[in-house]
This record gives structure tokens, C-alpha cells and sequence, in this order.
């Protein structure tokens, strides 16, 4: 029975190419899998209710966006009518140095999509997805950026969901932000 190249590949080089990123992690940050498997699990818990909250005309969410980012990657980039977001998602409260680490990369991915999409307002925000009673201020400063902050998913979704229905918008800043979705470097038209 001939299994083909796609059993090559599915059986053999992706596993091995997990196992050599696990590798590489480990020598840069220590295991700490808890700690992945957070932030993946809070990551994937914000998307979704981007998604859900996203459901008109002129809004769209693209995940995990390199291509148009200075610092790391974008881990969401929402269009609603009013403007852009740039989403940053943190499982806990970060100690203080990595949190100025938080900060200025989303302050420097806010201006990187206001050069990607010029002319269009562009919020940078921070969710932390976390189960402590102590919730973080309402904005942190970083330079000239104000980066509004959540405590939770679900208080991010309100908040989106309530732009989502309001009017204006741009049809290209949103096929474009579903084209980032699915293809890296694709620019506004």
C-alpha cells in the first residue's frame, strides 16, 4: 500500500519540526509548557470572540499577522467600521519588565499598521485572560501610544462587538485584513 508524500510529511517532517521548536524554546526561555500552553489556550479563547463579535459587512479579524509586524507577530488585527485593532494577548499578569517588553511591541505594531493601512485609526490593545481578582488599569502609555487594556475576553468582545455595529467602515480595509489572514505581505488597496 503506497501512503504517498503526504504521509512523509505528516508522519515525519512535521512532528520532527515540532520537536526541534520545543527544542529551540527550551534553550532560549526553559520549558515552562504550562506557560505555552496558556498563552496558546488564551490566544485561541480571544480570537474566537473576535470572530463571533465580528459577524457584518466591513469587519474582518486575520491571526498571528508577521508580515506588516515590527516586533513579533500581531496576534489579532480586527477591522470594525471605526478603525483597526491591534490585539496582543497575555494568559496572566507579565512581571514588570517583560510587561514594558509587552508595551513597546505593541506600540511599534500599532505603528506599523498605520503605515500598512494610512489614514485609518488604529487602536492598540492588551488582553489579559486571567482568573485574578485584580484587574489591570483601563490604558498604559507607551511613547505617544495609548494602549487600551482588558481584563478579560469576553470585555474585549463588547467592546468590538459594539464598533462592529456601527456605520461607516471600509470594505478594502477589511478584505485586506482577511487577505492577511490567509496570505502574509498582503497590502490595502
Amino acid at each position: 500500500m503506497d501512503l504517498g508524500a503526504g504521509w512523509t510529511i505528516s508522519f515525519v517532517f512535521l512532528p520532527s519540526a515540532g520537536l526541534l521548536g520545543a527544542a529551540l524554546y527550551k534553550l532560549v526561555r526553559g520549558w515552562r509548557l504550562p506557560d505555552m500552553t496558556k498563552g496558546a489556550g488564551a490566544e485561541a479563547k480571544v480570537g474566537l470572540a473576535i470572530e463571533y463579535a465580528l459577524t457584518r459587512e466591513r469587519c474582518a479579524v486575520a491571526h498571528n499577522v508577521e508580515g506588516i509586524a515590527r516586533a513579533g507577530d500581531i496576534d489579532h488585527l480586527v477591522a470594525t467600521p471605526r478603525g483597526l485593532w491591534v490585539i496582543e494577548t497575555n494568559h496572566r499578569r507579565v512581571p514588570r519588565p517583560d510587561f514594558q517588553e509587552t508595551l513597546r511591541r505593541i506600540a511599534l505594531n500599532v505603528q506599523a499598521v498605520r503605515g500598512w493601512a494610512p489614514g485609518t485609526p488604529v487602536t492598540g490593545c492588551l488582553v489579559i485572560v486571567t482568573g485574578r481578582n485584580d484587574p489591570p488599569k483601563p490604558t498604559y502609555e507607551w511613547g505617544t501610544e495609548t494602549i487600551r487594556c482588558f481584563e478579560s475576553a469576553e470585555s474585549l468582545m463588547r467592546e468590538v462587538r459594539a464598533e462592529a455595529r456601527t456605520e461607516g467602515g471600509s470594505s478594502d480595509i477589511a478584505r485586506s485584513v482577511w487577505r492577511l489572514g490567509k496570505e502574509e505581505g498582503a497590502r490595502v488597496r
